[in-house]
């Protein structure tokens, strides 16, 4: 009898909500506010073969250096939970969005409008858009007052001078803030490259976590 195929947990750990997928299962949970209960909590997840990993962060080898909005995730190293290096890889989860949004599609900017401010380009590895970007606090401060035009007018002067100097084909946006009412369609009014939103949201991220292993 031939091999069986291996398993894959693709997990996607964000800023506000942890996902994984798993042999077609998802699931979400808060984002732990302490270490002890995120450590906890990825224990639950189902055991894999292979694990892929997506983290709001920059990532170095077998963990993060560092995630500006889950501040216990500086210098984690995966490897606490008993996993080899042969198990598990690690990756920016704007980078695992993309990959799942953009398929073998080249040169597609994704930006996910969420805690912070995710970018990534199909079929590069840019590592300054780990980074958050500089106006970060500036974007954070306008989404918390809730007036969606304001957001939509900042949001679309930023994105467009990303686009500016990258000059993608297409512009994938994700994250859970693109849920507000109306926000999406200012932005593509706003935005002067073609805009479409993610097509596998809320999934994006822990799918294309999983396909690491592709």
């Amino acid at each position: 009898m031939g091999r069986s195929k291996e398993t894959v947990l693709g997990i996607d750990i964000g800023g506000t909500k942890i996902r994984f997928i798993y042999a077609g299962k998802f699931r979400e949970y808060p984002t732990p506010k302490n270490k002890k209960d995120f450590i906890k909590l990825i224990k639950g997840f189902p055991e894999a073969d292979k694990i892929g990993i997506a983290v709001a962060g920059v990532t170095h080898g077998p963990g993060v250096a560092f995630a500006p909005n889950i501040k216990y995730l500086k210098n984690f190293d995966f490897r606490q939970f008993g996993w080899k290096m042969n198990k598990f890889k690690v990756n920016n989860d704007a980078r695992a969005f993309i990959r799942a949004e953009a398929g073998n599609r080249k040169n597609i900017l994704g930006i996910t409008i969420g805690t912070g401010i995710g970018r990534a380009i199909s079929g590069k590895r840019i590592k300054s858009f780990e980074h958050p970007v500089k106006w970060e606090k500036e974007y954070q401060k306008i989404r918390d007052k809730k007036e969606v035009t304001k957001l939509a007018e900042f949001l679309s002067e930023k994105i467009n001078s990303i686009a500016q100097k990258r000059k993608p084909r297409l512009i994938i946006l994700g994250g859970g803030v693109l849920h507000r009412k109306g926000l999406l369609e200012m932005l593509q009014k706003g935005i002067k490259t073609k805009v479409e939103r993610a097509k596998l949201l809320p999934k994006s991220g822990a799918i294309g976590a999983a396909m690491l292993w592709d």
